[in-house]
C-alpha cells in the first residue's frame, strides 16, 4: 500500500515531488513502518524513475439511466478498475460533475461495506472512498462499493441531466471536456505568479495551466463546486475591454467584449455589473461566495484586492495540451430526469369540458388535479377534463416506468362566462331616403345599446344566419345594412377577459320618412364669461329653419334632444327653447325629432342642429423673463388653443409689436392680448422682464477668518457688490453650488471660491487661502511630511511674512519666510528630538494689515 502511495505521488507530481512526499511520510509514520518506506525509496525508486514501467490504472463505468425524483438510484450499472501494478489505491473519488444542486443532491453508499469508508463533500458534490480508518482501499472492495453507490435528491425538480465522474486523482473531472480541475490555495498570490505556478504542475502526466472556462458545466465545476476561489486564465491587459483566454489550449480566444453591459461571442460567467475595470482591473478571478452569483467571475488588479477581494489561490486545469498522454483514470455516467417540455392550456365558452395538452422529454405524461399528493386522473399528451363550471388548475408530470414523484406543471382550464344580452327585439326606422318602398339603411351601430346597456365592453358583429354567428364566420362586412336583404339578423356579442360570447336575434322594421340625411342647421357664438365653452342659443330659430325644409301646411312638431336614444324614444326633450345653453363645451350636436302629428307613427330623427361656441383665446405666458446684460430675451406664448393674432404692449400701454413672439432688451412690465380667427379676444396677460449679469469676485468682497485650526470664508454680496444678478456659491467644486455665501470649517490651505449667476449669465472664481500650520511632521527624508509648513499663504492676499519656531523654553530655533519655505526640524546640522514646538506667524496682507497667529506642532520620528 505504501509502495503504491509513492507511485501515486510520482505519477501526480514527478520524481522530486515523490521524494518530497515520501520524506514527509518518514517523519509522520510509526517506526514499525519505517522499513516499508526504506523499501519504497531504495528498492522501487529505479522502477518509478522509468515511468513506462508503472502502468496507470484503467477506470471504466457504464450507466445511462432514467431517474424518478425523490428516490435513490445506482449511478453505475457496472464499474471496474484494471491495474496490473497494484491491488489497492489510496482513495477514489465520485463527483456529480454536471447538474449538481447543492443542499438537495447527495451520493451515498448502500448495503454496508465494512472494508471502506466514505465522506461526502457538499461543496464539491464529491464522495471520497477510502479504506478502513482512512487508509488505502483494496480494488476488490472499491469495485463492490462503487457498484452500490446511489444518488438521491430531495428536490421535486432535479436538473434534467446529471453526469457523474469516477476518478482516481483528487482533481475534479468533467466528462464534457475530458479535463481535470484542481483548486490550489495560495493566499495573496499574484495573477502572473499563478500562471507560472499552474504551468509548473502536472497531473498524471497532463500539463497544468490556469483554467479556461468555456461552458456552464465547466463554470459550475470550477466555481460553485470548487474547494475555494481564485485566479483563472483570462485578461484584457493587451487590449482594454477585450477579454481573452491566455493560458492552455484556448490561449488567444476572445470570450468577452466591453464591461458589465458587454457581450460574449461564446461563453462568459461574470458576476453582476462585472467586469467593471475599477482602478484598471485586467485579470479574471472567481468571486468570493459572499459576493453575488456563486461561482461567477470578477476582474481584479494583478495583485488582487483586500479583504474578500484578496486572492485565495488559483484554479489549475489539466487536459488538451499538445503532448498530453491519454489517460484512463476517469469514467463517467449520467442519469436523466423526465421533464414536462411544454404545456397548452384550454378554454371553453360556458360550462363544459376542456382539452389540455402537455409534452414530456422522456416517458409519459400523467395528470393530477392537485399540486401535491393525490392519484393520477389521466395520462397521455392530451387530457379531456371533466365537466367544469369555473376555472380549474390541473397538473402535468413527466413519468417514466410508473414513477409518481417529480415536478408537476400547472395547466389552466379556463371556463369563460357567456355575456348576458337582450335579444328578439325589433329596430324601427322611418323611410327617409326619398323612395317610399319600405326599405331603409340601418346603421346597426346605433342600436348596440339595445343588445346590452354597456355594449362598449363587448365586440358585437352581425350575421345572416345563427350558424355563422356561432362559428364566427362570414360576418357582415359593414354595419350599414338595408332591410331589403333580410328583415332579421343574428349577432355575436364577444366579451373580454373572463367573458366569451353569446348569440342573439333581432328584427328590422321601416315606417315613414324624415329630413334629408345631409341637412344641418348651425349657430355660432363666442364664449361668454368663464372660459368654459358654454353659451346661450335660441332653439326657436332652429325650429323655424327645420320647418322651412318641409312643404307648407304640414302638421309637424319639432323637438330637440341631447342624444339619439332620447330622440328615438321621445324622452327628455329640451324645454328651454328661448335660452338654451349647451351642455357639451364648445361644440354640441342636438338630435331633432320631426313627428307627423296627424298619423302619430311617422317620424324622423337626425343630428341636424350644430351649436359652436368659439373659445376665448387661451395661451400661456411666463410671469417673469430674464436677459443677461448686453443681450435680449425672446418672449413667445405657448400652448395656445388656436392660431391667434397678438398685440404686445409696454408698461405705458403702447403697442410695441404684433408678431407671434417679441424680443425685449429693456427691463420693465409688459402685456399681451390675443385675438382668435373667429374674432374672440382674450384678456391682457402681464409679464415682467428683468436684467441679470455675471458676478465679479474681488478680494475686498471676500472675508477670511482663520484664527483657529479651521477657517471661515464669507462672500459679501447682499447689496449687489458682485453685480446685478442673483448668485450662488461653491468652494473647490464648480458643480455643486449653494445659496449660502458662508463656508465654515474650512481646512487650512489654498481654495478656489466660485460665484455663479443663478440665471446662467456667468461665473467667476478667485483663489482664497485659509492660514494654518501643519500639526505634525516627520523629518525622516521619506518624502512625506518632512517639513512643517505654513498652509494657505497666497501672494494674492499677502505680500510678506515671518515664521518663527521656538522650543518649549521659548528659545528661537528657526526663522523662515512662510511664502517660500518650511522647517525640517534641523538645528546646527542635527534633527531635533521628537516633542512639541511652538510657532509665531506674522503676515502682512495686500492692504498693509498685520496678522499674527500662534500655536504649536509636534515633531515625530
Amino acid at each position: 500500500m505504501e509502495a503504491f502511495s509513492c507511485f501515486a505521488i510520482f505519477n501526480d507530481q514527478g520524481f522530486m515531488g515523490m521524494l518530497r512526499g515520501c520524506f514527509l511520510r518518514w517523519f509522520t509514520v510509526e517506526k514499525r513502518r519505517l522499513l516499508i518506506f526504506l523499501v519504497c525509496f531504495f528498492l522501487f525508486i529505479p522502477l518509478m524513475v522509468r515511468s513506462q514501467v508503472n502502468i496507470a490504472p484503467e477506470v471504466s463505468a457504464v450507466g445511462n439511466q432514467i431517474y424518478c425524483p425523490q428516490t435513490s438510484i445506482a449511478i453505475a450499472t457496472s464499474f471496474d478498475i484494471i491495474d496490473p501494478d497494484d491491488m489497492e489505491i489510496e482513495a477514489f473519488y465520485i463527483q456529480i460533475s454536471t447538474g449538481y444542486q447543492r443542499g438537495s443532491d447527495i451520493l451515498r453508499l448502500d448495503n454496508g461495506h465494512p472494508n471502506v469508508t466514505t465522506s461526502w463533500n457538499d461543496q464539491e458534490g464529491k464522495l471520497t472512498i477510502k479504506g478502513p480508518s482512512g487508509g488505502a482501499v483494496a480494488y476488490s472492495d472499491l469495485i463492490a462499493a462503487v457498484n452500490d453507490v446511489v444518488f438521491e435528491s430531495t428536490s421535486a425538480s432535479p436538473t434534467e441531466e446529471k453526469y457523474f465522474s469516477f476518478t482516481i486523482g483528487s482533481a475534479n473531472y468533467l466528462p464534457e471536456t475530458g479535463h481535470y480541475y484542481e483548486y490550489i490555495p495560495d493566499l495573496g498570490i499574484r495573477w502572473d505568479d499563478a500562471v507560472v505556478a499552474a504551468e509548473s504542475r502536472t497531473f498524471f502526466g497532463l500539463q497544468g495551466y490556469l483554467a479556461t472556462i468555456t461552458s456552464e458545466a465547466e463554470a459550475q465545476l470550477t466555481g460553485e463546486q470548487a474547494a475555494g476561489t481564485g485566479w483563472i486564465g483570462g485578461t484584457d491587459e493587451a487590449n482594454e475591454g477585450q477579454w481573452k483566454w491566455v493560458t492552455g489550449p484556448e490561449a488567444g480566444t476572445v470570450f468577452w467584449n466591453g464591461v458589465g453591459n458587454g457581450s460574449t461571442p461564446n461563453f462568459a460567467f461574470w458576476n453582476t455589473n462585472e467586469p467593471n475595470d475599477l482602478n484598471d482591473e485586467d485579470y479574471a478571478h472567481i468571486t468570493a461566495p459572499s459576493l453575488g452569483i456563486t461561482g461567477s467571475w470578477n476582474d481584479l488588479p494583478i495583485v488582487g484586492g483586500d479583504g474578500i477581494y484578496e486572492p485565495q489561490g488559483y484554479i489549475v486545469e489539466y487536459g488538451g495540451m499538445p503532448g498530453d498522454p491519454t489517460l484512463t483514470l476517469s469514467a463517467s455516467t449520467k442519469i436523466t430526469t423526465p421533464k414536462i417540455s411544454d404545456v397548452a392550456s384550454g378554454t371553453v365558452c360556458g360550462p363544459g369540458t376542456v382539452t389540455l395538452q402537455a409534452n414530456s422529454t422522456i416517458g409519459d405524461v400523467i395528470w393530477f388535479d392537485s399540486e401535491t399528493g393525490g392519484s393520477p386522473i389521466g395520462s397521455g399528451n392530451t387530457f379531456q377534463t371533466p365537466w367544469l363550471v369555473s376555472n380549474t388548475t390541473f397538473y402535468a408530470m413527466a413519468s417514466n416506468n410508473g414513477c409518481l414523484t417529480g415536478e408537476r406543471i400547472a395547466v389552466e382550464a379556463e371556463v369563460k362566462l357567456k355575456p348576458v344580452i337582450n335579444e328578439g327585439f325589433t329596430i324601427t326606422n322611418c323611410d327617409s331616403d326619398g323612395t317610399l318602398d319600405g326599405f331603409m339603411d340601418f346603421d346597426l351601430t346605433q342600436y348596440l345599446y339595445l343588445i346590452r346597456s354597456d355594449y362598449v365592453n363587448l365586440d358585437i358583429t352581425f350575421y345572416l344566419s345563427e350558424s355563422d354567428a356561432e362559428n364566427n364566420v362570414n360576418p357582415l362586412p359593414d354595419t350599414l345594412f338595408n332591410n331589403s336583404v333580410a328583415s332579421e339578423l343574428y349577432f355575436r356579442a364577444e366579451g373580454s377577459g373572463v367573458y366569451c360570447y353569446s348569440v342573439g336575434k333581432l328584427f328590422l322594421d321601416v315606417s315613414t320618412t324624415s329630413l334629408p340625411s345631409n341637412y344641418q342647421y348651425e349657430q355660432q357664438t363666442c364664449d361668454e364669461g368663464t372660459a368654459d365653452g358654454i353659451a346661450a342659443f335660441d332653439l326657436g330659430e332652429a325650429t323655424n329653419a327645420v320647418l322651412l325644409e318641409f312643404p307648407n301646411n304640414q302638421n309637424l312638431s319639432v323637438s330637440f334632444y341631447q342624444n339619439e336614444d332620447d330622440a328615438y324614444l321621445n324622452r327628455n326633450a329640451i324645454t328651454e327653447t328661448s335660452g338654451y345653453t349647451n351642455t357639451t363645451p364648445y361644440a354640441e350636436t342636438l338630435f331633432v325629432r320631426v313627428e307627423d302629428q296627424a298619423s302619430g307613427t311617422c317620424y324622423g330623427v337626425g343630428s341636424y342642429v350644430l351649436f359652436n361656441v368659439y373659445p376665448i383665446p387661451s395661451f400661456n405666458i411666463g410671469e417673469d423673463y430674464m436677459y443677461c446684460t448686453g443681450q435680449s430675451v425672446l418672449v413667445r406664448p405657448s400652448t395656445a388653443n388656436g392660431n391667434h393674432q397678438y398685440e404686445w404692449y409696454d408698461e405705458n400701454g403702447q403697442v410695441i409689436g404684433t408678431d407671434a413672439a417679441i424680443r425685449i432688451s429693456k427691463q420693465g412690465l409688459y402685456s399681451v392680448v390675443a385675438t382668435s380667427e373667429y374674432g374672440c379676444v382674450s384678456e391682457a396677460r402681464s409679464f415682467q422682464v428683468n436684467e441679470s449679469g455675471p458676478p465679479e469676485l474681488l478680494p475686498q468682497f471676500v472675508q477670511v477668518e482663520d484664527d483657529g485650526e479651521r477657517g471661515t470664508i464669507t462672500v459679501i454680496h447682499q447689496n449687489g457688490e458682485l453685480g446685478l444678478g442673483n448668485y450662488v456659491f461653491s468652494l473647490d467644486d464648480s458643480l455643486n453650488m449653494q445659496e449660502e455665501a458662508v463656508f465654515t470649517n474650512v481646512a487650512p490651505g489654498l481654495h478656489t471660491l466660485y460665484a455663479m449667476d443663478r440665471n446662467g449669465c456667468g461665473l467667476d472664481r478667485i483663489s482664497v487661502g485659509v492660514i494654518g500650520v501643519s500639526k505634525f511632521f516627520t523629518p525622516n527624508s521619506d518624502g512625506i511630511n518632512d517639513e512643517v509648513k505654513v498652509l494657505g499663504v497666497t501672494e494674492e492676499f499677502y505680500v510678506q511674512g515671518v515664521f518663527y519656531i521656538f522650543d518649549r523654553y521659548g528659545r528661537l530655533l528657526a526663522q523662515r519666510d512662510p511664502m517660500k519655505e518650511g522647517w525640517n526640524g534641523v538645528l546646527n546640522g542635527k534633527v531635533l528630538p521628537p516633542t512639541d514646538y511652538w510657532y509665531v506667524l506674522e503676515l502682512v496682507d495686500i492692504n498693509g494689515k498685520v496678522h499674527q497667529k500662534k500655536g504649536h506642532f509636534t515633531l515625530k520620528q
